[in-house]
């Protein structure tokens, strides 16, 4: 199996790393001169490419798209007479409807929306997935090739992947501000940042395990913690006032997920 990946921003990067670990043959088809250079030296098995011509496309089976949405269209106008019916396209990028992507390429190829996050180079991502009638052959395939990213869950409806965007995608970014903010607190009454971040790793290990018991529930495990009187129930509070934490987290996800839906009305 050989996978062509567009773009090495960020993600394009992550699943670079996590493909190469298998030892298959990655062909990366990257404009920035620099980065091909830094790719070649750090992975023997990755071939990069700035001129799409170059690409020996007969040997590619997925190609994966992981370009920002903005550059997208000028990517498939690129690729799509280079693109056959044995090439399964899985794109990466938030907001981009597959019937776009159809409208953009020539072929009949098989088309996936796959949104997982930066985890996938931990095997700890949920990834979401879409595609319209694809054959089961090829579903069974993504599942087992994929499977190193984490959980695969298939999205029944396209528009829930923009709410799994917001959510999922963004959800490493949002625990790491919240755990930021943690940290500026703890600092702030005289702690080190030595002493705060192992003290919050201590927290996440704890809460972490406390998740993986048999019959969890939140509810149960904020008892726990917050005796009736207490200092813990006095700070809860002021999370649960009006519902003021739970409605600020609901906005800043609704917030992404229009997001995603706006870039998705621009592209079309």
């Amino acid at each position: 199996m050989t996978s062509l990946i567009i773009g090495c921003g960020n993600l394009g990067k992550i699943i670079l790393e996590r493909f190469s670990k298998k030892k298959n043959k990655i062909f990366l088809l990257e404009k920035n001169i620099k980065v091909c250079k830094e790719i070649k030296k750090k992975f023997s098995n990755v071939e990069c490419f700035s001129d799409p011509k170059k690409v020996n496309w007969i040997k590619v089976n997925y190609i994966m798209i992981c370009v920002k949405p903005n550059d997208s269209k000028k990517v498939f106008s690129e690729i799509k007479n280079h693109c056959n019916k044995q090439h399964v396209i899985l794109s990466f990028i938030a907001g981009l409807e597959i019937k776009t992507i159809s409208k953009w390429i020539v072929s009949k190829n098989s088309i996936l929306r796959m949104m997982p996050n930066i985890f996938i180079s931990s095997n700890n991502s949920s990834t979401a997935v879409y595609a319209k009638n694809l054959n089961t052959n090829i579903k069974n395939k993504i599942e087992k090739d994929f499977s190193e990213f984490g959980d695969i869950i298939w999205m029944k409806k396209e528009q829930k992947i923009d709410f799994f965007t917001a959510m999922f995608g963004g959800a490493p970014a949002y625990f790491f501000y919240i755990l930021n903010c943690f940290n500026k607190i703890i600092k702030k009454n005289g702690f080190t940042e030595k002493q705060s971040l192992s003290a919050i790793k201590l927290l996440l290990k704890g809460v972490l395990n406390n998740i993986n018991k048999e019959n969890f529930k939140f509810s149960d495990s904020i008892q726990k913690v917050a005796s009736k009187g207490g200092t813990t129930e006095e700070g809860l509070k002021v999370f649960s006032k009006r519902n003021n934490l739970f409605t600020l987290f609901e906005r800043a996800i609704l917030s992404a997920e229009n997001k995603s839906k706006r870039i998705s009305k621009k592209l079309k």
